[in-house]
């Protein structure tokens, strides 16, 4: 099994999947290898891609906090926040002075407010966003994480805050100024392997490929694992190969030389 980010990595910066990226997947699929998802998008960001590359398999949302079914069209959470504790850190959240603060349920994603910055950073037709006046006006509904979108002044801080919060969840930080709050033993790792069960496989037969810090803990338990030219300094590091860039179709370059040998069929030829 596959499994492949989405944005910095599948993706080039103006959030399409290359050619070669397309290609070199169908071939690994018609040689038996089996492909999805593990992203930090909602469903309704990543929806398109899904139907594009028609994944068949589980895709992991939310950062591993939710899991999408196309077989089923069902989208179920691995865990979720207590509102107790979402509020309290929302209040920490604002002592900080942080840019954008985002609260992502099921199928919504509330704010009170939107920079451009972030405004700039999303596919806006895509992002299931419903501003409110208050928090207070989030409805009783599953809290699924917090997305917490730094300025630049204010990353030092918020990293310190990060080291000494006694938050009972997981913190991680999905892209250069954003940094993520999920429910506690939530990550990509832990659902590629929670994947790997339900499909009967080891994780020593996954391979995974990223670019940020969310995808370290896949990175660390994966069979095979890859970074692309761009990725974070520590995913290079914990990587066991360096692709080209995102913008280079890195992932199709880990198919064809890494992956193709791999898949059942190969082996049988």
């Amino acid at each position: 099994m596959f499994v492949s980010d989405i944005d910095g990595t599948l993706i080039n910066r103006v959030k399409k999947i290359p050619d070669a990226n397309k290609q070199n997947l169908t071939t690994y699929r018609q040689h038996g290898g089996l492909f999805t998802l593990a992203t930090g998008r909602s469903y309704i960001e990543a929806k398109h891609f899904i139907k594009e590359l028609q994944i068949q398999l589980p895709v992991i949302l939310c950062n591993g906090a939710l899991i999408y079914d196309p077989s089923t069209d069902v989208l179920s959470p691995m865990a979720t926040m207590e509102r107790e504790l979402v509020f309290d850190t929302l209040t920490e959240l604002k002592k900080l002075e942080v840019l954008d603060i985002f609260v992502y349920t099921l199928d919504r994603v509330y704010a009170t407010g939107i920079s451009s910055h972030s405004r700039s950073a999303i596919e806006v037709k895509e992002f299931p966003l419903e501003l409110i006046d208050t928090f207070d006006h989030i409805p009783q509904v599953p809290l699924i994480k917090l997305v917490a979108v730094a300025k630049e002044e204010a990353m030092q801080p918020f990293r310190q805050w990060m080291r000494q919060v006694n938050y009972p969840g997981e913190l991680v930080q999905s892209a250069d100024n954003y940094f993520e709050l999920l429910p506690s033993n939530v990550s990509k790792g832990n659902a590629v392997q929670s994947l790997a069960e339900k499909l009967n496989l080891t994780i020593e037969q996954c391979a995974v490929i990223g670019d940020h810090l969310n995808d370290l803990s896949m990175v660390e338990v994966a069979g095979i694992s890859a970074a692309v030219a761009n990725a974070h300094s520590k995913l290079v590091q914990a990587a066991r190969y360096v692709m080209p860039s995102n913008e280079e179709a890195g992932v199709a370059h880990f198919i064809r030389h890494h992956l193709l040998t791999t898949t059942p069929q190969a082996q049988g030829q």
